[in-house]
């Protein structure tokens, strides 16, 4: 569910995830230089630098059965 004000530039979002209801406030600037993408990408990369020492490697999953596309 969006919801649109018209006195700013921002939209609100409700979310319901199990007994849980979140309401984003999502806000838009009229003169930004980026793409919605190139932020994204850039969140990412910052995070990454950031907690990089703390990040290692991940494993791969323990899987009790054997894959559905695996070879019988």
């Amino acid at each position: 569910m969006t919801k649109n004000n018209k006195n700013q530039n921002c939209q609100y979002m409700t979310r319901r995830i199990g007994s849980t209801t979140y309401k984003v406030k999502v806000v838009f600037s009229d003169n930004g230089g980026e793409t919605m993408e190139e932020k994204i990408l850039r969140m990412i990369r910052n995070e990454g630098l950031q907690n990089g020492e703390e990040r290692g490697m991940m494993d791969a999953p323990q899987m009790s059965r054997q894959s559905e596309r695996s070879a019988s």
